[in-house]
C-alpha cells in the first residue's frame, strides 16, 4: 500500500431486470435498516447474473429513458420508480419485474416512501399534489396532500418514530434544505426550512465540472468552462445505526464524473458534516461510467445496493440509464460502495452473502481491443468501435440487410461464460426521443433488432450460441448468461432485422469469461505524485504488468478502507481529479488478466507503409498503389502499348520505357519484360530486391511488381 502525505515537501499521492434515459429529482423504505438479519439466498434458478447498463422497457414499447431511479422495498416487495411516465414496476427478488400502469400516479421525477402500511409519492417540479397506495401492485392511487412549496428533487423520508421530512434541493448555487412535514395535516411543513448544505468543488474534487470530463453537451448557448460549480441535486436520505446518512448527486449527467456524495448527521435536521470518504459512487472508465442521481434501498437480506443514473448515448442524442452497485456501511459507519468491474456480470441481490467485497463473478472481459472483422462497414464507424468500451462509439455496416455481421477474434480458445449485445441506431427513418434523449416509450414494435450469435474454436465450424431471429423487445444492452460455458476462439454476431430501417449499429460486442484462468496481482514500487499547487489531483505511474489488460486503482484515506477506484485499461499510468483537497490518501494498484492478449493493429500491414509507387502512360496516371507490409506483389492491369513510367510516388524513377503490341499481348504467359531495379532493405541489411515483369494477355498486359526478399531482418 502507498501512502501519500501533504506534509512532504513534494506531495506524493482507482423475465432479466427489463429496465434505460436524464437529469434531477426522487425515495424508500428505510425501516430495520439498523437491524443483522440473517442472510439468506433469494434466487436459485438461472439467470443470477445481470450486467450494467439495464435496459428499461414495458413489453414491445420502445426503451424508455432511465432519469432518477427510485427503489423501495415495501412490505415484501422491490418498487422501481423512474423520471416520467405513469407507472412503475414491482418484483419480489429485483430480477423479474411487473409493470403497472397507474394513471392517478404523479409521474414526473419521484418522490415515493414507505411508511409500512401505504407508498407515499409525489411528482416533479411544479406538481405540489401528494398521493398515496394502499395497492399500488394494481396502480391505486389517491391524492393524500399538497405541499406548501415546490420542492425541486424532492425526497420524503420517514424516521423509525412515524416523523416525516423533505429534503430538496437542485442548483449550482443554491443549498439543499430539509423542513419536517404534517402528514395529518395534508402534509403542511412543521417549522422553518433548515439549510444544509451547499456545493464546495473547491475543497472536494469529485464535485467540479472540469470541461474535459464533458460526454455530450447539455446546452448550446456557451462553452463549458475549464472549471464550473457543481450542481448538487437528487437528496437521498438513509437512516442506519441511528446515523443519517444524506445522499447527494453532483454534478451533471453530461459528465464522465456525474457521482454521489454524502453527508452525516445524528438528527434527521441536522447539522450534517462532509463524509471524506466521498464520493459515494464514482466510475469514470469503461462502456458504462457515470454514477450519479440514484437511490440507496436495502434488499430482503438488510444489505444496501445503490442505483444509479448514467450517461448514455443513442441514435446521436445524450441521454440516460441506470445501473446498480453494491453498498455497505463499515463498523466505524463509513458508507461505501464498490464500482470496480462495476460494468462486468454481477451477482443478482441476494445471491452473495458479502455482495460490497463478492459481487463480481469473475468473469473477465475477453472481447475488449480484439480483432474485428466485419461483413462491410460505413465510413467514419470501423469495426475496432464494437470493441473499443466506449459507449460513445459504434460501428455501422454499411446496410441493415440480413446477413450484416462482425465477427471476433479472442486470440486463443476462451471459455465464454456470458455476452452483451450493446446497439445503437444509425440513419433510422423514425430517429430516438427528442432533444435530450427524453424517450418515454411508447410507439411500440412488434419486432426490434434481431440477430445471431455464433461461435466456431476454428472460424470454420460454427455453433449457434443465440437465437433472437424474432426479438420483439426493445434491448438496447441485451446481456446473456449462458446456461453453461462453452469453449470458442471466435465469436459472431449476424443480423437478421434492423428496424425502423437503419443500418446495422453495434456500441460494444462486450464477451465474457475465463474465470479460471484469470489472474490479479499486486502492484509494486508505485510513484504517486500529488499536484501541490492543486492537492484535489494526483498522477500514478507504474512499471506494466507483463500480459495484464489493465488496472484498478483504489484509494482512501485511511488502510483498509480503500472505498475509490479507477479502472485503467491497457495503460500504466493514471491521473486523478476526485480528492478532497484535504485529506491525506492510501493508494493500491492491482493488475488483471483475463487470459488474453490484445490485438495490437500493426498499421504498416492494415494501411500501408506510407510508401506509394505508381504507373504512368506518357503523362496520364495508370494507378498508385500503396505499399503493404506482408504484401510482395503489385498487379497494374489493363496495360496497352504506350510509354511507361514506373516510379517512387513524390520520388525517384524505377523504370521508364516503350512497351509494344508484342509486349502486352499473345496467347503465351511469358514474361516479355523481367528486370532488378532496386536493392531492399533495413539500415545496413540488404534483404531483398525490387524486380518488374510484363505478362501479355489476350488484348492487354499486365504490369508487374514484385519485392522479393530472400530473408527476414
Amino acid at each position: 500500500m502507498n501512502k501519500m502525505t501533504l506534509k512532504s515537501a513534494i506531495r506524493l499521492v482507482t423475465v432479466i431486470l427489463i429496465i434505460s434515459t436524464s437529469f434531477s429529482c426522487v425515495q424508500k423504505d428505510t425501516g430495520n435498516l439498523d437491524k443483522s438479519e440473517t442472510f439468506s439466498v433469494r434466487i436459485t434458478d438461472k439467470p443470477l447474473t445481470f450486467c450494467n447498463p439495464l435496459n428499461v422497457v414495458v413489453g414491445s414499447e420502445r426503451a424508455r429513458r432511465a432519469g432518477e431511479p427510485v427503489v423501495v422495498l415495501h412490505q415484501d416487495d422491490y418498487f422501481l420508480f423512474i423520471t416520467g411516465g405513469r407507472g412503475y414496476w414491482y418484483s419480489d427478488n429485483l430480477r423479474d419485474w411487473t409493470y403497472v400502469d397507474a394513471p392517478d400516479f404523479p409521474g414526473g421525477c419521484p418522490s415515493v416512501v414507505s411508511d409500512g402500511g401505504k407508498l407515499i409519492a409525489s411528482g416533479d417540479k411544479g406538481q405540489r399534489d401528494v398521493f398515496a397506495s394502499t395497492d399500488p401492485e394494481n396502480g391505486v392511487w389517491s391524492k393524500v396532500g399538497y405541499y406548501d412549496r415546490e420542492y425541486g428533487d424532492a425526497d420524503m423520508f420517514v424516521d423509525d418514530d412515524g416523523r416525516y421530512y423533505m429534503y430538496w434541493g437542485w442548483s449550482q448555487i443554491l443549498p439543499f434544505q430539509a423542513v419536517e412535514l404534517d402528514p395529518d395535516n395534508g402534509f403542511k411543513e412543521k417549522g422553518n426550512p433548515v439549510t444544509l448544505f451547499f456545493g464546495d468543488y473547491e475543497s472536494h474534487g469529485f464535485e467540479r465540472r472540469r470541461k474535459e470530463d464533458v460526454i455530450f453537451p447539455f446546452f448550446s448557448h456557451r462553452e463549458y468552462f475549464p472549471e464550473e460549480s457543481p450542481w448538487i441535486e437528487g437528496p437521498w436520505m438513509i437512516k442506519h445505526n441511528g446515523k443519517y446518512y444524506l445522499q447527494y448527486a453532483a454534478i451533471g449527467l453530461e459528465f464522465l464524473t456525474y457521482s454521489h456524495g454524502v453527508y452525516v448527521g445524528d438528527n434527521p435536521l441536522g447539522p450534517f458534516e462532509y463524509s471524506p470518504h466521498n464520493p459515494l459512487t464514482f466510475k469514470t472508465t469503461g462502456f458504462a461510467p457515470g454514477a450519479g442521481h440514484g437511490s440507496t434501498f436495502k434488499d430482503k437480506n438488510g444489505r444496501l445496493w445503490t442505483i444509479c443514473m448514467i450517461p448514455a448515448f443513442y441514435g446521436g442524442r445524450g441521454g440516460g440509464e441506470i445501473v446498480l452497485f453494491p453498498t455497505a456501511v463499515d463498523p466505524e459507519g463509513v458508507i461505501h460502495s464498490n464500482t470496480a468491474f462495476g460494468d462486468y456480470p454481477q451477482y443478482y441481490p441476494g445471491i452473495r452473502e458479502s455482495a460490497i467485497d463478492n459481487n463480481f463473478t469473475g468473469w473477465m472481459l475477453l472481447s475488449h481491443k480484439k480483432y474485428v472483422e466485419a461483413s462491410s462497414t460505413l465510413e467514419g464507424f470501423a469495426a475496432g468501435n464494437a470493441v473499443d468500451e466506449n459507449f460513445m462509439t459504434h460501428w455501422c455496416a454499411e446496410t441493415g440487410d440480413p446477413g450484416e455481421y462482425m465477427k471476433i477474434d479472442l486470440g486463443k480458445e476462451c471459455n465464454i461464460h456470458a455476452l452483451q449485445v450493446n446497439f445503437d441506431q444509425h440513419d433510422a427513418s423514425v430517429p430516438f426521443g427528442r432533444g435530450f434523449g427524453f424517450g418515454m416509450g411508447g410507439n411500440g414494435l412488434s419486432r426490434y433488432q434481431s440477430y445471431t450469435v455464433e461461435v466456431s474454436k476454428n472460424d470454420e465450424n460454427w455453433s449457434m450460441l443465440i437465437d433472437k431471429s424474432n426479438n420483439t423487445a426493445d434491448l438496447r444492452h441485451d446481456y446473456t448468461e449462458l446456461s453453461e460455458p462453452v469453449k470458442a476462439r471466435y465469436v459472431k454476431l449476424t443480423n437478421i432485422f434492423t428496424h425502423d430501417d437503419g443500418k446495422f449499429a453495434v456500441k460494444d460486442l462486450r464477451v465474457f469469461g475465463n474465470p479460471d484462468i484469470a489472474e490479479f496481482s499486486e502492484v509494486e514500487d508505485v510513484t504517486i505524485i500529488r499536484d501541490p499547487e492543486d492537492p484535489r489531483n494526483a498522477t500514478l505511474a507504474w512499471h506494466p504488468v507483463e500480459g495484464a489488460d489493465g488496472y484498478v486503482v483504489r484509494y482512501g484515506i485511511e488502510p483498509g478502507k480503500l472505498y475509490n477506484n479507477y479502472m485503467v485499461y491497457d495503460a500504466y499510468t493514471a491521473t486523478m481529479h476526485s480528492l478532497n483537497r484535504d485529506e491525506e490518501y492510501y493508494f493500491e494498484v492491482t493488475a488483471f488478466d483475463s487470459g488474453t492478449d490484445y490485438y495490437r493493429e500493426r498499421t504498416e500491414q492494415t494501411l500501408g507503409r506510407g510508401a506509394e509507387v505508381e504507373l504512368l502512360r506518357g503523362r496520364e496516371m495508370v494507378e498508385r498503389k500503396m505499399i503493404v507490409e506482408g504484401k510482395n506483389e503489385y498487379v497494374f492491369e489493363n496495360i496497352v502499348p504506350g510509354e511507361y513510367t514506373f516510379r517512387h510516388t513524390f520520388g525517384p524513377t524505377l523504370w521508364r520505357g516503350e512497351l509494344t503490341k508484342a509486349h502486352v499481348t499473345g496467347s503465351d504467359d511469358k514474361a516479355t519484360i523481367t528486370e532488378t531495379l532496386s536493392d531492399l532493405g533495413v539500415g545496413t541489411e540488404v534483404l531483398g530486391r525490387m524486380e518488374i515483369k510484363v505478362l501479355p494477355g489476350k488484348d492487354s498486359g499486365k504490369f508487374i511488381v514484385t519485392l522479393r526478399y530472400d530473408k527476414s531482418r
